[in-house]
This record gives structure tokens, C-alpha cells and sequence, in this order.
């Protein structure tokens, strides 16, 4: 009876006659669950069912033909259904083979259009939809059209400004003659590039070796050198203002600072066109996120960066009250000295000097002591609407594009800027290969973009110049030159090497600043006044902070002086034998360098503080550390319409287009205004302040890689002495038929 009843209750699939095996059978088996976590990624992977028809083509094609077995069902998967994945498993065999056929009519249809040449060409998108009509074909058109851009001052009260209602033009006035290149280096104008000394391969000087090793600044007699003066010491500058009866005057060095917020204003935080690195270059992850919209006009992510934070960063100036004439200085608060200034006007010298004239300057020179030229008295001097600006000369070449004048800037490199307190310790750094992240001309250039490009473009602008010489140092040795023309730095800037966009920007920057300046001198109409600007750029549509504090004479000049033992100190020490009664040299466009903040992969995000001098413990604390009690603060918002179309920020323009900047400007109530200017001067103390733990803990590792590196350039540079005094130094000069 028992064998029978299991008998009866053995699946009918598997008939046993054991009853033993019938017992089993009915059992199951425990399931357990697989102990190891690593189960599902032992399963094979489902390859995709369709490999051969893309998933994009296939979804515009199953929404426009029907399938052959279930059309509800391919256009329910089409339309409900968002993920790629979920739409992979709803489709059928026959209507992925529906959806190739039409897809395949479609490219035969377009090909049959264009062969025929009827009309214009046929899109893909075209043929497919040839024959539908109805409202859906209407609404896939409208979604894929690009969305135009939102007006943020539509509902505000605007005033609207066009670059095309300014003019800046030259003022009239005799000037001396201005230096040139000399040593052949005017061969470096005319050949995009880095120009090296010295050919690393075939060790042969491309220019005179007397190039190569920098004078030290203690043998270098700097009093020598025309005193430079302010803007608001200037007397023939205030003179020339007040005959061309303008309101404001200033100096590329004291206007720049300000003038970098109103670019990161107007062109929505554009971020920097790196498309010129090398594939290899590793950009940092910081140097890549930007905050603007994606756009199909902007080239991919890996191509662009950002300036550096030190860049960003809250800047200020003075407006000295002279005789109804306001001065524009820069404000000196945080200005620290340092041995990249001081440098930078002998190089300067050297590069336009001859080797017997520049060696006068030294200070064991026996002979007469040397009268520099009337080259320190070489100014342009240029007006647009309320502005005459003033722009030191420092070369000059009748073969270039304009005026023929370009500047000279100094540079160096990456071991200096970073630690230039202890640049004995970062001169073994070298500069050896073209390309790559460290020891490269390619790395100096990438951190100028982010650092400093931005303010001698402006300098270049004001100007009227045609670009900037660069010189690549180590504090002793120079490696090479590289010319970068307007064009080129407008490239980096504003993503076009037509300059007509950065020309129209600057223009409507200073029309921006004259208004700002006006309102500060209508609130304040009988003094000095302090004025701060800080744009923000971490918000959907970038505005400025403008805040104007009135001061007296004594108070700013506290301020500007408050440096000038640490100055004194640093003179002492670096720069023996200047008189401390002598007025602090400073070029009209400092190169400090220290504003630089260079990065890499391995590098942080950082504001490069580091490269500032520490704040003395008797100096006196700075009063925009606390809110002043009179002082105004404004908001200024713009937005940009390029031929009546409103844009995020003006791309590929060109002299045809019409750029038309409306802006709005907001008084600030008192509380917001104490508030938000407490926050702006304190980002800026921190910024420059060197007591700061946490940045210098986040720079400790990035230092010590950058010392290996200098380390290791200095044994190098000792075995490349010492091949050079075996093999001798052989100078370029031309050779063969024609070449004299």
C-alpha cells in the first residue's frame, strides 16, 4: 500500500519504481543563498540583442513605422519607456527587423535625393520623416530645436549700452624714441612659438650665450633706472587728463585688477580654450569644471579650464581726488616684494640692451655710473568716454601689425612662483622639453593662461600694442622666448582669434566702470574713496559686487605704505646696496609672478597664497577687515543680445554683429551691503594671507615634488657645464648660398 501511495505521488515527468528515489523526488531541495558577494559578477553578461542598429536611430525609427506584429507595443516602448536598457529588452526580433528596414529606406531615400540633386540636401531626419504630417512630427521638431536663451533682466529696470557708441582712440603726444631687441631676438616676432637659447639636440645657441645666465639682482645697480610714479604722482599724466577733460585716469598696472571682474561679468565665466595643450597634458580635474551651459558652439570639456582662484579673487582700488580729476591706484594692502619685481626690470634692460651698454649697470662696473635714456618716458596714452589711461612702452618693431609696440613680460618658472620667499632652493628647476607636465615649456604657458594672461591682454589693449615678448627663467638661467600676439591671447580668452570680440568687451568694460565710478564719486563727492570689486561666477548668471568707501588722504595712505619696512627689510637682504631713501622701483606692469597659481593633476585647487609674503605682525590691520561706517555697495547684472538675439555670452563674433549689453545696477540695503562686503574682504584677507594652515598642508606634498625636480635639474644642468666646457659653445649663424 505505501509503495503504491508514493508511486502515485511521484511527479509524472520523472515515473520511479524505487521508492526510495520517489521519497527524494518529492523533497526539494534547500535553496540557499551564495555566501559570496561576488555572485552576480560571476554571471555572464546578456550581450544586446541587436548589435547592429544603434539605439538612438532605433528609437526615432520604431516611433515613425509600424510593426508588422504589434504596433501599440514598439511605440508604447518608444514613448513610456526613458531607459536604453528597458527599451533593449521591450522590442521583438520582428520589429527590430522592422525598424532596420526602415531605417535602411530612409538612407536609400536620402541618397536618391542627393544624387538626384533636387532642392537642398536631404537630412537623415528628413527622409524618415517624409510622408507623416500631423502634430507629432511638429512636437519632435520643436523638442530637438535648441532653446534660446532666457532674458534674466527681463523684468528688471535696464539701460542698454553698444560698443559701437564708443571710441577709443590715441591721444596726441610727442614720444622719445622706444627701445628695440637686441641680440638678434627679433627673429622670435615673426616665428609662432617657443624660441629655445640653445637647440637641446645639437647644443647649438640659437642667440648669444651672454643670454643665458641672469645677472644676480645684488650686482645689478637698480638705482640707475627712471623712478616710476603712480598714477595720482604723475604730474604730467594728471595734466594731459585735465587738457583732454576727462574724469578718470589710471595706468594699465592700476586698472587691470579691476577690469579682469567685468571679462568674468560679461562673458558669463567663459572658461579658457586649452585646445592648443598637447593629448598628454594632464589638466587638473579643478582647471576643467565650469560652470557655464553646455553649448554644441563650445568645444569639449577636456579642451577648456578655468582661471586660477588668485585671479578670481576679490580686487580693489583707490580713486585719488586731485583737483576735480580723480587718480585710479591700485590698492598696495597686500603687495609684497619680492625677487621676481625686481628681476624684471633688469631683464627688461637686458633684452634691449647691448652687452657693453647693459654691463654699465653692474654694480662692480669701474667706469662712469650709467644715466638711463629717455625709454622709461615712453607712454601711450589713450582716452575712451570719461578715461585717459596711461601704457608704459617697452619695445618696438616697425614690422609688426598696428603701432608696432609690444610689451615685455618675464616669467618664471613653476618652482619660483610657488615658493618665491625660498627661490635659491627652486633655481635648479629647469626647463627641458616642449611638452609635458613638468620641466616643460608647455606647463610655464598653461599656468599663464590661468594666472596672468587675462591681465596682459588688458594691458596689451590699453596699450594699443601688438602682443608680449615672453622670457622663460629660473631666477639664473633664461631657456627661451615665445611672441604671443592679441590674436593668440584672444584664442585662449574668448575662444576666437578674431579680436573684434575682446575689443568690443573691453570697451563696454570700461563704459561698465565709468558708471560705477560715477555713482561712487556722486556719494561721495569731496573725498578719496576705496573701492572693491568681486564678480561671482558660481551661480547661473554671473553679478558684481561694488563697494565704495570714502577715505581721507592720511587714511589711504596708511594703507599703500603699511608694506614699506617689509620692503625695506627685503632690500636689506636680497637686494645689497640700495638706498632704503629710495623710492621702491616698480614697473608699469609688475611681474611679480606670484599672482600665478599653477596646477596639475596631482596639485589642489588652491589660491596660490603661498606665493605671497606673510603680513608683519606690527603692520597695521586692514580696515576693510572690519565694515567701514560709510560705504555703499552695488549689484551689478548684465545680459547680452548678439543681432536682437539674447545670448548667454556673445561666440564667434564678428564686425558684422550687433552685441547690445543691457545692465541693471541695485543699491544695496545697508544690512545686505555690511554683510556681503565683510564676506568680500575676508575671502580676500585669506587669499592672500600665508598664515594658513590648511592650504599650506594641501601645497607641502606639491612642493616637495616640485623640489625633487629642482634637485634634480641642478645635477643636471652641472653635467651639461661641464660638457660645454669640453665641446666649447657653438652660435647659430647662417650658412650656404643667399644666406648672407
Amino acid at each position: 500500500m505505501l509503495t503504491r501511495k508514493l508511486l502515485r505521488a511521484a511527479p509524472r515527468q520523472q515515473p520511479s519504481i524505487c521508492p526510495l528515489c520517489s521519497t527524494r523526488a518529492l523533497i526539494a531541495p534547500p535553496r540557499l543563498r551564495p555566501l559570496s558577494t561576488t555572485a552576480s559578477l560571476q554571471k555572464p553578461k546578456r550581450k544586446p540583442k541587436y548589435p547592429n542598429i544603434a539605439i538612438d536611430k532605433l528609437i526615432k525609427v520604431i516611433r515613425k513605422v509600424p510593426s508588422k506584429n504589434n504596433t501599440s507595443k514598439a511605440e508604447g516602448a518608444a514613448l513610456n519607456h526613458r531607459s536604453r536598457r528597458q527599451l533593449k529588452k521591450r522590442l521583438t526580433r520582428a520589429e527590430a527587423r522592422d525598424a532596420r528596414k526602415a531605417l535602411r529606406a530612409a538612407e536609400k531615400a536620402k541618397s536618391k535625393a542627393q544624387d538626384a540633386g533636387a532642392g537642398e540636401a536631404l537630412s537623415l531626419k528628413e527622409a524618415m520623416l517624409r510622408g507623416r504630417s500631423g502634430d507629432a512630427a511638429k512636437v519632435e521638431e520643436a523638442e530637438e530645436r535648441p532653446k534660446k536663451h532666457k532674458d534674466p533682466l527681463a523684468s528688471l529696470p535696464t539701460e542698454t549700452i553698444t560698443s559701437d557708441s564708443l571710441e577709443f582712440k590715441p591721444v596726441d603726444h610727442e614720444i622719445p624714441p622706444i627701445p628695440k631687441l637686441s641680440y638678434g631676438l627679433d627673429r622670435v616676432l615673426f616665428n609662432p612659438g617657443v624660441y629655445r637659447l640653445q637647440d637641446p639636440r645639437s647644443r647649438v645657441y640659437n642667440f648669444d650665450p651672454y643670454l643665458e645666465k641672469i645677472m644676480p639682482a645684488t650686482e645689478f645697480d637698480y638705482s640707475a633706472l627712471t623712478e616710476y610714479k603712480t598714477s595720482s604722482k604723475d604730474k604730467e599724466l594728471l595734466a594731459i587728463t585735465e587738457r583732454e577733460g576727462t574724469k578718470f585716469t589710471g595706468s594699465t598696472s592700476s586698472m587691470t585688477g579691476a577690469l579682469q571682474h567685468f571679462h568674468f561679468l560679461l562673458s558669463h565665466n567663459r572658461p579658457l580654450l586649452l585646445s592648443q595643450l598637447s593629448r598628454n597634458f594632464p589638466l587638473s580635474s579643478s582647471s576643467k569644471g565650469v560652470t557655464s551651459p553646455k553649448s554644441k558652439h563650445e568645444p569639449s570639456e577636456a579642451a577648456l579650464g578655468k582661471f586660477s582662484k588668485i585671479t578670481r579673487g576679490p580686487s580693489a582700488i583707490f580713486l585719488r581726488r586731485k583737483n576735480g580729476i580723480y587718480a585710479i591706484d591700485a590698492d598696495k594692502a597686500y603687495d609684497t616684494p619680492n625677487i621676481m619685481s625686481w628681476l624684471g626690470h633688469s631683464l627688461e634692460k637686458l633684452l634691449t640692451s647691448s652687452r657693453d651698454e647693459f654691463e654699465k649697470f653692474r654694480r662692480t662696473n669701474t667706469g662712469a655710473a650709467p644715466t638711463e635714456d629717455d625709454s622709461g618716458r615712453c607712454f601711450h596714452y589713450s582716452k575712451l568716454g570719461n578715461f585717459l589711461m596711461r601704457s608704459q612702452l617697452d619695445a618696438h618693431d616697425t614690422r609688426l601689425p598696428g603701432t608696432g609696440v609690444f610689451d615685455l613680460k618675464t616669467r618664471a618658472v613653476v618652482s619660483i612662483r610657488m615658493d618665491h620667499k625660498q627661490y635659491e632652493t627652486g633655481a635648479g628647476y629647469q626647463l627641458r622639453y616642449d611638452q609635458g607636465e613638468w620641466e616643460s615649456f608647455e606647463r610655464e604657458f598653461y599656468d599663464m593662461t590661468r594666472a596672468t594672461m587675462l591681465k596682459y591682454s588688458l594691458q596689451v589693449r590699453m596699450g594699443r600694442m601688438d602682443g608680449i615678448f615672453v622670457a622663460y627663467h629660473n631666477i639664473e638661467r633664461i631657456f627661451g622666448f615665445q611672441y604671443l600676439s592679441l590674436s593668440d591671447m584672444d584664442r585662449v580668452l574668448h575662444g576666437q582669434q578674431d579680436t573684434c570680440l575682446g575689443d568690443q568687451e573691453f570697451k563696454l568694460s570700461i563704459s561698465l566702470l565709468d558708471k560705477l565710478l560715477q555713482r561712487s564719486i556722486e556719494k561721495y563727492p569731496e573725498s578719496s574713496i576705496r573701492l572693491h570689486f568681486e564678480t561671482r561666477t558660481e551661480v547661473n548668471t554671473p553679478y558684481m559686487y561694488v563697494f565704495a568707501e570714502p577715505v581721507t588722504e592720511e587714511e589711504a595712505d596708511a594703507i599703500q605704505s603699511q608694506k614699506n619696512e617689509l620692503v625695506k627689510a627685503f632690500e636689506r637682504e636680497h637686494i645689497h646696496g640700495i638706498r632704503d631713501e629710495k623710492p621702491v622701483l616698480s614697473s608699469e606692469q609688475p611681474e611679480t609672478d606670484s599672482n600665478s597659481t599653477p596646477k596639475s593633476a596631482a596639485s589642489p585647487e588652491t589660491s596660490a597664497t603661498s606665493e605671497t609674503s606673510e603680513s608683519p605682525a606690527a603692520a597695521p590691520e586692514d580696515p576693510a577687515s572690519s565694515v567701514p561706517e560709510h560705504f555703499t555697495g552695488w549689484m551689478l547684472s548684465v545680459s547680452s543680445r548678439v543681432n536682437d538675439t539674447p545670448v548667454t555670452r556673445p561666440r564667434k563674433l564678428t564686425p558684422e554683429d550687433n552685441w547690445e549689453l543691457k545692465y541693471h545696477i541695485k543699491e544695496l540695503s545697508p544690512e545686505l551691503a555690511a554683510r556681503r562686503y565683510k564676506e568680500l574682504t575676508n575671502r580676500r584677507k585669506v587669499m592672500f594671507s600665508s598664515r594658513n594652515e590648511e592650504l599650506d598642508k594641501q601645497l607641502r606634498s606639491y612642493r616637495a615634488v616640485i623640489q625633487r625636480y629642482s634637485e634634480k635639474g641642478r645635477k643636471w644642468r652641472l653635467e651639461q657645464d661641464e660638457i660645454e666646457k669640453v665641446k666649447g659653445k657653438v652660435v647659430y649663424r647662417p650658412m650656404g648660398p643667399g644666406s648672407e
